[in-house]
């Protein structure tokens, strides 16, 4: 073959590249062994790695000092393997043995489990090219054992680590791999030797001593409300001390903070980095993985976001602060249910946690469950009185409810408490139209027009509140706006006649209404409200 190129695979195995002008790499397979012990395909396809995949394998590296010494591809093989090209080190997995694991071992472990294995290959710089069945089959087992230490410190249990083992590893030896159980007994020897390892790990890890230069720079920076400036004292505590365990953990979240401040500097990668240092200095504290699982959720990595938060709540399982940040990624997942159960937890665990209460709200907001929802508001601005988002929300829930003075008194201290930042005229506008009060209405209705002149609907509503007031010119001159600043004129007519039906004036409306049905006689909304006119 042209341009071709000789690659060994954890045994016996020949593999020849081919780059063609086409993205995938062609690669013609002798022999092989893999994680399963299954045969490989003569010829395999390789192409770049999913987005998921690499997120495993950086989340596996995080929990090394080494440096990733090779390349992850995808491709056509049956399961995954390590390979080497000449001097360049290649994971290869199939996606759809992947999503198989998962599937089949009904847990997320096992994706881990299979790369990790494949990692430890090639951490461990194994030859690859070895031909000794003994010494194969010890590659594996130490590759397990790698893979079972890793999965202890990613969060998973000894049984969750074992997943891809139990699904998919045969269970009798061949030339190149243990049997099953000797397989299983390696990788939980690797999860238990990190057990004890993160136990012997206490909090002196890493300390500084009371009166040393760090311990005051720490200090100094604990004080400071400036993140920057408190960067530059950690900055200085760590140069001066390099396992400063609490320096790093500090530092990271002072980098998150910068966000509150300046969100064009925040750097969630660098937050990121300070975590993972901590983390290995002190692997048993939940308070870390929670910070950063915030930065990953940030960083829109959603699933490391909640394999941390999972980690954290392991480690504690009344981490209020956790189940409110793993509800967090549920919900940008649409997986609201499973949110709304980590909220009720953490409320649960922490009744004064406004955050849970409001979003908990928010939630069945969304699911229209209004009068539910201006409970949990209560509870959020109970604990906190100055939780606006809750405040704001609570009135749009009453507004929807049908209960538009209270909405009103909600969005009267909404505007006292935030006068600048105010911009709900046009719903109050159409609570005070619902009571009645058509002037204090059309003044929320000139607010809003004032910020936004081409506010189709503000114009309909006052237009309406004028008709009412028997302001018939003025009102012709809205509803003429209206026509101007919007396409859905079928609509906006309906509209303006439904709400001249509602407001009492049925005479009227049925102008607006006859019009619309003379050219769509199928209008439901038209033909409702046409009913209504005529009962009164």
């Amino acid at each position: 073959m042209k341009n071709a190129k000789t690659a060994s695979v954890c045994g016996v195995l020949l593999l020849v590249f081919t780059l063609p002008v086409s993205a995938q790499e062609v690669m013609n397979i002798g022999h092989s062994c893999n994680f399963a012990t299954a045969d490989t395909p003569a010829e395999v396809y390789a192409y770049e790695a999913s987005s998921e995949a690499k997120q495993i394998v950086e989340r596996i590296m995080q929990m090394n000092v080494l440096p990733q010494n090779f390349v992850i591809k995808s491709a056509d093989c049956k399961n995954a393997l390590a390979t080497t090209i000449g001097k360049q080190r290649y994971i290869l997995y199939s996606t759809a043995f992947l999503e198989n694991f998962k599937k089949e071992a009904n847990t997320k472990w096992a994706a881990y489990s299979v790369l990790a294995h494949e990692i430890g290959h090639h951490l461990s710089n194994h030859d690859l090219e070895e031909a000794n069945p003994k010494v194969r089959k010890q590659y594996e087992l130490e590759a397990d054992r790698y893979a079972g230490g890793i999965m202890y410190r990613l969060g998973a249990t000894l049984e969750e680590a074992q997943a891809g083992i139990n699904t998919f590893s045969l269970d009798n030896d061949s030339q190149t791999h243990p049997p099953k159980r000797a397989r299983l007994e390696a990788l939980a020897v690797g999860w238990k030797q990190a057990e004890e390892l993160a136990a012997a790990a206490d909090n002196t890890t890493g300390s500084a001593a009371a009166e040393s230069d760090e311990k005051k720079l720490y200090n100094q920076a604990l004080a400071e409300k400036d993140p920057f400036q408190a960067i530059e004292l950690l900055d200085q505590a760590i140069e001066l001390k390099e396992d400063y365990a609490d320096a790093y953990l500090e530092r990271g979240k002072r980098k998150v903070d910068i966000e509150d401040v300046d969100e064009i500097r925040v750097n969630f990668d660098d937050a990121v980095a300070d975590f993972n240092t901590y983390i290995q200095m002190r692997p048993k504290n939940p308070v870390a993985y929670a910070e950063r699982a915030y930065a990953y959720r940030r960083l829109d990595r959603d699933a490391l976001a909640l394999s941390d938060y999972d980690r954290a709540i392991r480690l504690d399982a009344k981490f209020a602060d956790a189940y409110l940040g793993r509800a967090w990624v549920k919900m940008k997942k649409d997986d609201n249910e499973a949110a709304l159960k980590d909220l009720e937890k953490a409320v649960q665990i922490k009744p004064g946690l406004a955050q849970a209460h409001y979003w908990h709200g928010n939630i069945l907001y969304g699911f229209g469950q209004y009068d539910n929802a201006i409970v949990d508001f209560d509870q959020a601005l109970k604990a906190d009185s100055m939780y606006l988002d809750a405040l704001d929300l609570r009135a749009a829930s009453k507004q929807f409810s049908g209960r538009f003075a209270e909405a009103v008194k909600d969005y009267n201290r909404l505007q006292a408490l935030s006068p600048t930042e105010f911009n709900s005229y046009f719903d109050r506008g159409k609570c005070y139209q619902s009571l009645g009060k058509h002037r204090d209405a059309m003044a929320d209705f000139d607010k809003i027009l004032e910020k936004n002149p081409g506010f189709a609907d503000a114009y309909l509503y006052r237009g309406v509140s004028k008709e009412v007031l028997g302001q018939k010119e003025a009102a012709k001159k809205d509803f003429d706006l209206v026509f101007e600043n919007t396409v859905l004129v079928v609509n906006a007519r309906v509209k303006i006649g439904c709400l001249l039906v509602e407001f009492g004036l049925p005479k009227e409306g049925l102008v607006w209404l006859d019009t619309v049905l003379a050219k769509s006689p199928d209008n439901k909304q038209a033909l409702e409200c046409k009913s209504q006119a005529l009962k009164k």
